[in-house]
């Protein structure tokens, strides 16, 4: 019974620090971006976040992140404003583009019906989580497509916090993993959801952060299908993490039979709530349309040519598999040192790739593959400075961030203020260069020169 009764008191405390730190976000996305605030509903999300504060300044034992050392709640806080102060750079260099599309239209129907719609198409009236935390379950202080896009900003900002705290509980040292929030908003992946605010991705983002989070200490496993019901709450992709879970106990040497009798045990839920669901809304027309599956041809690593659709054409060998840059050329070097258990991750390449495959949007399917990207490849880039001299690593990691913010908001901010760049081919050209020259410099000499032999 006690143990049973501090397991909830964790969990409480640890949805109060995620809810304090949405409902913050949407208030700055009220203010600064959507500038329209319902006095009302700010007045009580301040009061939701002061309770959220005082359950966890009450019992500060059960807040965890160990791993962060003293004044854990300070450094929380700057973690947490890091990553608030990304995003929102993020959205207001990216314009708000935003269409009323296949997906958007259906997400916004579900939203101002405020039921789980059998007329709409599926498999878009299955996420419905989102949805509802805009219209019938709304707190924050706007309405409408403007809920939906604070929402989105807040599910962002707590992926870019989260995958910060994800990597110290790795092993990074914090200084470290504060760039995090950076390498994740210099990406595709900020771009669409800077420019597309009505989709639901930025919330799976987050629900996969957290679903990592789990699997880092054996303690906190029994949280994991929680996790997953309510992330399967907002997306079918959920199950992606159901084979991950079972190698990440196969890896930590729980013999064969515990492992998938527990990862059946912990599918469970989750599983038969996608039944049930499946079955609520059979007969839900489907998308119809072209499946682009000549994305396998610029998805291999050999040309073979072949491609002959336009949309596919659009695709390049970068976008599908360097879609945060030189982070998946430090990813494969981190499977050969890290943890076992954390190789475990990379399993989600699989489906991630493999709907890509058939995507009509192939970027936006390949932004989900961060999970595996950033968090290995911010332990390989982490080794690799703690390796390389001083005076070497410190002048290269300053170049790496440079080339990454330059690659992304240069031009777009230049735009935003109205500025003509001149010479904008010659700059690009520099970046390129740069970015081939300073990934090289910091591969070749750790691996080669300074890498402990």
């Amino acid at each position: 019974m006690v143990a049973r009764r501090g397991a909830l008191l964790f969990f409480a405390v640890q949805a109060a620090l995620l809810v304090a730190l949405g409902l913050s976000a949407t208030l700055v996305y009220a203010v600064v971006i959507a500038r329209t605030v319902q006095p009302v509903w700010a007045g009580i999300d301040v009061v939701l976040i002061a309770g959220c504060v005082a359950l966890i300044a009450r019992f500060p034992s059960k807040l965890g992140f160990g791993t962060l050392g003293e004044r854990r709640i300070v450094k929380l806080v700057a973690l947490a404003a890091i990553a608030l102060a990304a995003v929102l750079v993020a959205q207001l260099v990216f314009v708000d583009a935003n269409g009323v599309w296949l997906d958007e239209g259906q997400y916004l129907a579900t939203l101002r019906e405020g039921a789980i719609r059998k007329s709409g198409m599926a498999p878009f009236n299955m996420r419905w989580l989102e949805p509802f935390l805009a219209g019938p379950l709304n707190v924050v202080p706007l309405e409408d497509a403007n809920a939906l896009k604070a929402v989105n900003f807040a599910a962002l900002v707590v992926t870019a916090f989260y995958l910060s705290l994800l990597v110290v509980r790795l092993g990074m040292r914090l200084r470290l993993a504060a760039l995090v929030p950076v390498f994740l908003l210099c990406s595709y992946l900020a771009v669409y959801a800077g420019k597309n605010r009505l989709v639901l991705d930025p919330f799976n983002y987050a629900m996969f952060v957290l679903l990592f989070h789990t699997l880092v200490h054996r303690a906190h496993w029994k949280y994991f299908p929680i996790v997953l019901l309510i992330a399967s709450l907002n997306s079918e992709k959920a199950i992606y993490w159901l084979p991950v879970f079972a190698v990440v106990m196969l890896f930590r040497r729980v013999p064969w039979r515990e492992a998938f009798g527990k990862t059946a045990l912990y599918a469970a839920p989750t599983v038969l709530y996608l039944i049930a669901i499946g079955l609520y809304l059979r007969g839900s027309p489907t998308e119809g349309g072209e499946k682009f599956f000549e994305n396998l041809y610029v998805m291999a690593f050999s040309w073979f040519g072949g491609v002959t659709n336009e949309t596919v054409k659009a695709n390049t060998f970068q976008a599908l598999w360097f879609p945060f840059g030189a982070f998946t050329i430090y990813a494969l070097l981190a499977l050969v040192d890290c943890r076992r258990w954390v190789k475990a991750i990379a399993l989600l390449l699989i489906p991630i790739f493999l709907q890509a495959l058939i995507a009509h949007d192939t970027k936006r399917m390949v932004a989900y593959a961060f999970i595996v990207y950033l968090p290995l490849g911010m332990l390989y880039l982490s080794r690799a400075l703690d390796e390389l001299p001083r005076s070497i690593a410190v002048p290269l990691l300053v170049l790496i961030v440079i080339i990454s913010v330059a690659q992304y908001y240069l031009f777009p901010t230049a735009d935003r203020l109205g500025y003509a760049l001149y010479y904008g081919r010659t700059i690009k050209l520099a970046l390129a260069a740069a970015e081939i020259t300073v990934t090289a410099a910091l591969v070749y000499l750790h691996n080669a020169v300074f890498k402990p032999s």
